[in-house]
């Protein structure tokens, strides 16, 4: 019997899916002998979230709302495969060496856990699917980067490695956050008066290692890399954070250790704090205007402009959860007839009622959102700082009333919560060129700042970091860092403030690189490209990023034709592709997981699933028993 060989490049969650769901099909329907090869440098299942970093480095999202199984709500990707999510998974593994999770009955789904215990997780549910597999399944591990991949005459692929070469007949691109060709060369100073740049600060362990205590650090970004990099300077360093208990209020105290940090970025504004988790594992604003039908119905007559055709229908949506929550403070009765007349209305009429009960300064307002500074906080930079203070005290505020009971918060998590929404009008090129331009330049980076942001404990950390005077972040929209020439230090600079910059001694880039393909720092993209395997994504004229799939995640090659036995998933196709690095979440039809069921559809369709009326494999695996090999091999 002919063995068909699977190869899986980059295996992080998102490579951990497709193995998940390929087992998941073989255990209730045999399609032939297989033999999978996965190839990754990292700890299977892992990608990003090394199993081994410091504990003070924290997951964005709720234990409860992280897995890597599908379930029942899960549509059109095949046969579901019991597994624990992130929570359930910390209340079963008991006694296990966390470092920061000592008694199961102290887990709580809301809470945020490090990035380096979820890999753990990652690690485990891996070995787990491993352990599901059924006998007909083999699963090879090569702990190796794929360099090259050679496209044979009979179409089968040479998958080339520093160590080996390996033949598949069906190959999946899953390969994550790479680094692009730059951050491969350093940039350290000539000389000690010059400033040393650091353009990658991951690992932090040994990328910021040189930094020494007390020197002026400027950090590019105020995402959550940033919220990494403070960390790892501060309670990295031995400080410590206490919280008040009567006003839980932060404070930091410092061990002597930590540099003096200054963070600038083109807004000038951190991340707002995730709020309290007030809906459960899969609670999610529905939609009473963004449906997700609609915009299909209308990229079926014409591309979509985002700002006319979108952007409205979301702000309604943020309406709808505002008003919700803030009415149900006062009357729910009032708050029920609101929303009943308010998701009827036209424009107008939702203007009319909102001002019939709503006092003007408590209104909902996305301009104030996506611009939120005020003209007198731009008058100096001590009124800036004062004024940022305030905000932030006022977010921490807002995210301790939790995202069902804060109106502010209500209405900002409609954005997440409705991201496949958006995905139905801007995958697949189905925007106009210009409005993808201003939708990935404009809209994704507030986006980000108001719906997905760090734990609600990192502003509080950032406001006692600002009171203990380890960090600064008073130099307004738009500031920079630049060199006055050879030899010089370089300077942050304001530009709303011309007399401020101040000299640093290091400079960290904190942002995740969305780089194309074509600079990629690993030959196997760039190769991929150039032998005319794949191209790049283009709408219009315009290159968000990624290569470019169809529907079915099929590769393109240069030629245009569908490439029928090679997939992509994941930030390999950001572009084409929308908010592809989002982790599955249980209960809500993950599109990671649709994405996946999809792809390896395909596959053991070109295969034969289906058509050869195999039985069932008569021995199959337990979860019982796929359960207890994880836990001992899974490298907690």
């Amino acid at each position: 019997m002919t063995t068909s060989r699977i190869g899986i490049i980059g295996v992080g969650p998102r490579g951990l899916t497709v193995l998940e769901r390929i087992v998941a099909h073989e255990r209730q329907s045999r399609s032939g002998d297989l033999e999978i090869f996965l190839f990754d440098p990292s700890p299977p299942g892992a990608g990003c979230h090394d199993p081994e970093q410091a504990d003070f480095h924290l997951v964005n999202t709720v234990a409860g709302q992280l897995t890597l199984f599908s379930d029942a709500s899960v549509l059109n990707a095949g046969p579901v495969m019991n597994g624990p999510s992130f929570a359930q998974w910390l209340h079963e593994q008991s006694g296990m060496r966390t470092g920061e999770v000592d008694d199961h009955e102290l887990i709580s789904p809301d809470a945020y856990y490090s990035r380096g215990l979820f890999g753990r997780y990652l690690l485990w549910a891996f070995r787990y699917v491993c352990g599901m597999a059924p006998p007909h399944v083999r699963i090879h591990c090569k702990k190796t980067s794929v360099t090259r991949a050679h496209r044979c005459d009979d179409d089968t692929w040479i998958l080339e490695t520093p160590e080996a070469k390996v033949l598949v007949n069906y190959l999946f691109l899953t390969t994550g956050h790479t680094k692009p060709a730059s951050s491969e060369i350093p940039a350290a100073p000539r000389s000690p008066k010059e400033t040393l740049v650091i353009e990658d600060p991951y690992p932090m362990r040994s990328k910021l290692a040189a930094i020494a205590p007390g020197v002026k650090v400027a950090v590019e970004g105020m995402g959550l890399t940033t919220f990494d990099v403070v960390a790892d300077l501060t309670v990295g360093r031995g400080g410590r954070f206490t919280v008040c208990p009567s006003t839980g209020n932060t404070r930091y105290l410092p061990s002597g250790m930590e540099p003096k940090i200054v963070l600038f970025s083109r807004s000038g504004l951190p991340l707002s704090a995730r709020a309290i988790n007030q809906k459960g594992v899969s609670g999610q604003y529905k939609s009473r205007f963004l449906h997700a039908q609609t915009l299909r119905d209308l990229r079926a007559t014409r591309k979509l402009d985002f700002a006319t055709d979108v952007l409205p229908l979301l702000v309604a949506d943020m309406e709808y959860a505002y008003y919700d929550a803030y009415l149900r403070q006062k009357d729910a009765v009032t708050a029920v007839l609101f929303c009943n007349q308010f998701s009827r209305a036209d424009a107008p009429q939702r203007q009319a009622l909102i001002e019939r009960h709503v006092p003007k300064q408590d209104r909902f307002s996305w301009d104030l959102l996506a611009a939120p500074i005020p003209t007198p906080a731009l008058a100096d930079q001590a009124a800036f700082s004062a004024w940022l203070t305030a905000h932030l005290h006022n977010d921490v505020k807002e995210a301790r009333r939790g995202n069902l009971n804060s109106p502010l918060k209500a209405a900002c998590d409609v954005l997440r919560d409705l991201r496949d929404n958006l995905r139905a009008a801007i995958d697949f090129g189905g925007l106009t060129e210009e409005s993808h331009r201003w939708v990935l330049s404009e809209f994704l980076p507030i986006m980000n700042r108001l719906a997905v942001g760090p734990p609600l404990s990192r502003i509080g950390e950032m406001l006692a970091l600002m009171e203990a005077g380890i960090l600064r972040a008073d130099f307004g929209p738009g500031a920079s860092v630049a060199s006055n020439g050879p030899g010089e230090k370089m300077r942050v600079r304001s530009v709303r403030w011309a007399s401020q910059s101040e000299p640093i001694d290091v400079c960290v880039k904190a942002r995740i690189s969305m780089h194309s393909p074509l600079d990629d720092a690993s030959p196997l993209l760039r190769g991929l490209l150039s032998d005319g395997h794949a191209r790049l994504f283009h709408n219009g004229g315009f290159h968000p990023g990624g290569i470019e799939i169809d529907r079915n995640y099929n590769w393109i090659d240069a030629k245009g034709a569908v490439v029928e036995n090679a997939w992509a998933l994941g930030i390999p196709t950001e572009g084409i592709k929308f908010c592809t690095f989002v982790i599955p979440r249980p209960g809500v039809n993950s599109t990671a997981l649709v994405d996946a069921g999809r792809a390896v559809g395909r596959l053991l369709g070109a295969i034969g699933s289906g058509k050869s009326g195999r039985p069932t494999p008569v021995f199959l695996p337990t979860e019982e028993e796929a359960s207890a090999y994880a836990s001992l091999y899974g490298g907690l």
